[in-house]
């Protein structure tokens, strides 16, 4: 399909120090890492939730 968007997702990542942060691809852009947070569990839902609020944002915007 031509017209097939783009993938987004939400990468979780663990740096030297024990800390994690995630990043975000919205519509093949990819967002600056955000953090840090104390486990994987709390950046995945923070990652997550940055996307829904990306895609309820732009829903509304289809031509």
């Amino acid at each position: 399909m031509a017209d097939k968007e783009p993938v987004s997702k939400v990468t979780v990542e663990k740096d030297r120090k024990g800390q994690y942060f995630f990043a975000l691809t919205f519509r093949g852009v990819t967002y600056p890492v955000t953090g840090p947070f104390t486990n994987a569990l709390q950046a995945a839902a923070a990652g997550q939730s940055a996307l829904k609020n990306l895609e309820d944002r732009t829903s509304g915007r289809k031509a």
